[in-house]
């Protein structure tokens, strides 16, 4: 009989597709128990046979948030709408002779730096697995990021590309404390790689807009970074003993681990791999501009592009789609592009953030059930 590697949260039966999984695991969540098939544990190569032998234990697995499908359809409205407006307003005769005519070169070199962008940002994983005490070999890290931005892509809801990594690591032998750690470490070192970014391009953007315009994005991510170093303070804060129960004290914590991995060698590295994943970004919005012919200079990109990513990464809309549009059109009007040429070099960069996580699909399939996560 033909054999499958069956992996999906909550998918006991290699015959079973990852849609039906997903019912299947949302069916389950929602009651709080699922069969011990759907726990966590290593792959296994099954066939039906060993489906059949699956125990009859339970595990108990937190509700879902009511709020969730609210959610889902909050972002997919600001998606729609934002894209609705510009598609209005664009010139698609003047986009699509753009895209006709594009040089091949320049677009090969945009796609090959966003696809290393990726690859950045699996070492970046690597590198806040490392601060929180676990290890993985580059080829693991990179199907796991790679893996993990395919069901970004494909998974609507709260499911998203960091959660599938984390418990693809989970399920490879990591403990969940230093799953979560790593998963909060590498989100941070994303928004500080940005931040860095922000202010190299800062002094062209004062020099160039009006201070009311540039100042705005700059003040609003200082705050936010002040927001979370005082965050990162919260243990330290004495309570009274009655406050002091398990789960507090177990949050304290984890916050005290990441304060103490932030300031780390593996956190710095991971910084400059933060840093190089959003320079392969603006390159890549370079080269797609010189491939459609559209004129946008260094430091008009450089002054640009890091304030779409961190609009891009609110979570408002549907993988950034619609706010990462509107941020390129209103950013790069300050410099006297059009809103068609905007919204062509927003959508090439879409476009190539979607066909670099196909591969994702094949390598989920490699992620056997060896151990292959350590401890340093």
């Amino acid at each position: 009989m033909d054999r499958a590697w069956s992996f999906t949260i909550g998918c006991p039966s290699p015959t079973w597709t990852w849609r039906v999984c997903w019912r299947r695991w949302t069916l389950f969540r929602r009651t709080g128990r699922v069969p011990a098939g759907f726990s966590p544990g290593v792959m296994k190569d099954l066939s039906s046979q060993d489906a059949s032998a699956m125990p009859t234990e339970t595990v108990t697995l937190p509700e879902g948030k009511p709020g969730g499908r609210l959610m889902l359809l909050a972002k997919l409205a600001v998606t729609l709408a934002v894209l609705g407006v510009l598609g209005v307003k664009a010139d698609w005769p003047a986009l699509l002779a753009r895209v006709a005519g594009a040089d091949p070169v320049w677009l090969g070199a945009g796609f090959l730096a966003k696809f290393l962008s990726v690859v950045c940002a699996a070492e970046r994983w690597r590198d806040s697995l490392w601060a929180a005490g676990e290890r993985v070999s580059h080829g693991l890290a990179m199907r796991l990021m790679f893996t993990g931005l395919f069901f970004g892509q494909v998974l609507p809801g709260a499911l998203g590309g960091d959660v599938v990594r984390g418990w693809l690591t989970y399920r490879g032998g990591a403990s969940s404390s230093a799953v979560v750690l790593a998963l909060v470490l590498d989100r941070l070192l994303a928004l500080v790689g940005c931040i860095l970014l922000l202010f190299l391009g800062l002094p062209h953007l004062v020099a160039t807009a009006p201070p009311s315009v540039a100042w705005a994005g700059p003040v609003a991510v200082v705050l936010l970074a002040v927001g979370l170093l005082a965050g990162l303070q919260v243990d330290r804060i004495p309570l009274p003993g009655i406050l002091l129960r398990p789960p507090v004290r177990a949050a304290q914590a984890q916050v005290a681990r990441l304060r103490g991995a932030l300031f780390g060698r593996p956190a710095l590295v991971g910084l400059l791999h933060s840093a190089a994943v959003h320079l392969c970004t603006i390159f890549a919005v370079i080269a797609y501009a010189h491939a459609l012919g559209i004129p946008v200079r260094v430091l008009d990109a450089l002054a640009v592009v890091p304030m779409t990513i961190f609009a891009a990464a609110l979570p408002i809309s549907l993988n950034g789609w619609g706010v990462r549009e509107g941020a390129f059109v209103a950013g790069f009007a300050l410099y006297g592009l059009g809103a068609t040429d905007a919204l062509a070099l927003s959508l090439m960069i879409g476009l190539s953030v979607t066909l670099s996580s196909l591969p994702g699909g094949l390598l989920w399939l490699s992620l056997k059930g060896s151990k292959e996560v350590g401890r340093p």
